[in-house]
């Protein structure tokens, strides 16, 4: 009898430990094969910026505000999700540096609620659109299969760069600053 108790805690466990598991794993074979960078090759994705997605107010916003029009990075997260946590102090230290020059962040909470979300990201200084993750959205810029993921889209809307993990500010600087080339924010429709 005390082994099923045993059990349900060793499940629980294994939950929290691995809630994060995909991306983890992503993480670790992308650092694999490059050492320097959990960064994927860049593509394009002319359709990215046809989807629409709620605000944590419900309001519905459409991915042609900002992707097409500028330099957007779209972040895939959670409240729940350790390296999300980790990484967001240094998502913040860049959008105050690179939101000025025209880049704009654009964070897709997956597996969340909104009310936690606004909380999280109120306290946690995430001053940019916050979006609610959704199947349509994740099959836009998928294959999403964990989060953090991270995903870097020039002006046009073209991919330049992605990372799957948590990523610091050192690793992540680089691809704010090769989104801008090219880029004015006089040359921004906004």
């Amino acid at each position: 009898m005390r082994t099923l108790p045993f059990l349900g805690v060793l499940i629980i466990f294994g939950c929290l430990i691995f809630g994060c598991s995909a991306e983890k794993q992503d993480a670790a074979q992308t650092n694999n094969a490059d050492q320097e960078t959990a960064q994927s090759e860049p593509g394009t994705n002319a359709t990215a910026a046809v989807w629409t997605a709620a605000d944590t107010r419900g309001v519905t916003r459409q991915g042609n505000d900002w992707v097409g029009k500028q330099p957007t990075v779209i972040n895939f997260w959670g409240t729940w999700c350790p390296p999300c946590r980790k990484e967001i102090p240094d998502l913040v230290k860049l959008y105050a540096e690179y939101n000025p020059k025209g880049v704009e962040i654009v964070g897709f909470a997956v597996r969340d609620q909104a009310p936690s979300v606004q909380v999280f990201a109120n306290e946690a200084g995430m001053n940019w659109v916050m979006l609610m993750g959704n199947d349509e959205v994740i099959e836009k810029y998928g294959p999403i299969t964990g989060v953090p993921t991270t995903i870097f889209l020039d002006k046009d809307g073209r991919e330049v760069s992605r990372f799957i993990g948590a990523q610091p500010y050192e690793t992540f600087k680089p691809a704010f600053d090769s989104m801008l080339q090219g880029y004015s924010p006089a040359q921004s429709s906004l």
